[in-house]
């Protein structure tokens, strides 16, 4: 009798084994999976960070390209500022000078 107790506390030790063994190996291999599906996801974020990263390249060149066309433009308009108060100037002058000439044509 202790035999038969004895044998079967072996077989289910042995079952409990193998379903623990068997239960590890399906963890295992439901990780695995998990991992590859993971390295896809990496594998996919580190493409896009890279072509975002060749995108800010050109965004940059781009952006410096448009501030130095800003500032020579900053500066012809101050251009055509100054020559517009030029211009005011000597148009003010000019009718002064024809107001005073008309004046002056009057008398004679």
């Amino acid at each position: 009798m202790e035999f038969v107790i004895g044998a079967i506390v072996g077989v289910l030790i042995g079952v409990a084994v193998l379903v623990a063994i068997t239960r590890l190996r399906a963890r295992e291999q439901q990780r695995a999976v998990q991992r590859d599906k993971l390295d896809g996801v990496v594998e996919g974020h580190r493409e896009m960070a890279d072509a975002h990263a060749s995108s800010l390249e050109e965004l940059r060149a781009q952006a410096l390209s448009h501030r130095q066309a800003a500032v020579d433009h900053t500066r012809k308009a101050e251009e055509f500022e100054q020559r517009i108060e030029r211009e005011e100037r000597e148009a003010s002058f000019h009718e002064q000078r024809a107001e005073q000439t008309a004046r002056e044509r009057e008398q004679i």
